[in-house]
């Protein structure tokens, strides 16, 4: 047995796939609200609004006098398990073999949540609680958080803290724990072009638009060959670096190497400093292309009627969701391709707590202690996340630690967590609240 490992089975076993129809949100969020009330926690509530997923609200006060809080940000659903045959066990069961956790959800986040309730847990017995603890559970995290702002504008009074410890994180490639200070902002959209109700004979090429080679045309003015985003005014307002950060860029370390043999990369980095580019540069990725046929085999000789392109930017402070939006339209209209339609926009904005917050300064050198192993500072995630809509509400730094290693899958197949992470996870925390409380 481990700490809170019957929760655990029982969490994972829940399937609160938000991108599926059928799923077990509300079923998921009512566990929840259920076990917390078992654990004695206070003011529990399922918070609802009427464009959200229900969330999960829960209190659990300081066992000595503390006027700091500290608020916890998780979320139960997950992402879907398929492809299926590429788990080598059940996804939705909590499989445990040579050390290591499986199942989906164990580190992004269900394992996060039961490896700090086990934290809180031990401090308690010990009658040495020395902070007051909320959680905030929301159930739409694996959509983009599209309507998270409208829940916490509407119970903004619950979550005001001094500190908040984020969904994710974990140990890097070298096996540093990673202490990730933001977010990059995401930017996802869809570019769509047609020429005919139907695809048509391919021999028509020779008089007529084919959508997919208009499509592709259009992607190439976006960004070049050289890997570099060419949409005018894109890179005129991110904020610069202050010395601190400019010192935590220059010390991030990421090796490409390492991860390109675990993830099975064939190519080369484009960039000669990987690390800082993870961190600090705006990237524009194509998340998928679609156009005529698509079955197998090549002897369906057709001129698509339609093309479809699927797009996301990661941006760094200083840009906005709105203007980048604005500067891809613009860009496509300058370049003759007014005819391409952009659609179906999701955005997250950017943020990064000040490393030279005490309480920032005071989490990584408890991190220190608890990770000999060393630690690995981040100005933010190379990834985006609701992190701004939380320091909106209360202006409380966001760092994001946690149980995850370099080879998790989070998100595909074989999740997993090691189980002498997440112990140690579980003791930086008995470290960290202590410390917080002292400052």
């Amino acid at each position: 047995m481990f700490p809170q490992e019957e929760f655990l089975t029982r969490y994972l076993a829940l399937q609160s796939v938000s991108l599926h129809a059928d799923n077990q949100i509300q079923e998921t969020a009512e566990f929840l609200r259920q076990h917390f009330e078992q654990i004695g926690a206070q003011n529990v509530q399922i918070l609802t609004t009427k464009v959200t997923n229900p969330a999960v609200y829960a209190e659990i006060p300081a066992q000595v006098p503390s006027t700091v809080t500290v608020l916890f940000y998780n979320h139960y659903d997950v992402q879907p398990a398929e492809p299926l045959d590429l788990w080598e066990s059940d996804p939705f069961t909590l499989t445990q073999k040579d050390g290591v956790l499986y199942g989906r959800g164990i580190n992004d986040d269900k394992g996060e949540l039961a490896a700090r309730l086990a934290a809180i847990q031990d401090l308690r017995d010990a009658g040495q609680l020395p902070v007051n603890v909320k959680f905030l559970i929301e159930g739409a995290e694996e959509q983009g958080s599209p309507n998270l702002p409208v829940l916490l504008d509407q119970y903004r009074d619950l979550l005001a803290a001094d500190f908040c410890i984020w969904e994710s994180g974990g140990k890097d490639e070298s096996g540093k724990m990673k202490v990730s200070l933001g977010v990059k902002g995401g930017v996802a959209f869809q570019l769509d072009v047609r020429n005919a109700d139907h695809d048509l004979h391919s021999s028509l090429a020779a008089i007529t638009v084919n959508p997919a080679w208009r499509l592709v045309q259009a992607l190439a003015t976006l960004k070049d060959a050289n890997d570099e985003i060419t949409i005018p005014g894109f890179l005129e307002e991110i904020t610069p670096l202050t010395a601190t950060q400019k010192q935590i860029v220059a010390d991030s370390e990421f090796d490409y190497d390492a991860y390109a043999q675990n993830v099975g990369l064939t190519h080369a980095a484009t960039v000669a400093d990987p690390a800082a580019a993870l961190v600090a540069k705006p990237s524009l990725t194509i998340n998928g292309l679609s156009s005529g046929y698509e079955g197998p085999g090549t002897g369906k000789m057709v001129l698509p009627h339609a093309a479809s392109a699927k797009l996301d930017l990661r941006i760094v402070p200083g840009q906005t969701v709105a203007h980048t939006v604005a500067l891809v339209r613009a860009a496509l209209d300058a370049n003759g391709y007014q005819d391409i339609v952009l659609s179906k926009v999701l955005g997250e904005p950017p943020f990064r707590s000040d490393p030279d917050h005490p309480l920032v300064q005071t989490a990584l050198a408890t991190a220190k202690q608890a990770y000999p192993e060393g630690v690995a500072v981040a100005l933010n995630s190379a990834g985006s996340g609701p992190m701004p809509y939380f320091y909106a509400i209360n202006h409380a730094p966001i760092i994001s630690v946690g149980v995850a290693n370099a080879n998790s899958a989070a998100h595909g197949p074989n999740e997993n967590v090691v189980l002498a992470d997440y112990m140690q996870f579980i003791t930086y925390l008995k470290l960290l609240l202590p410390a917080l409380a002292a400052k």
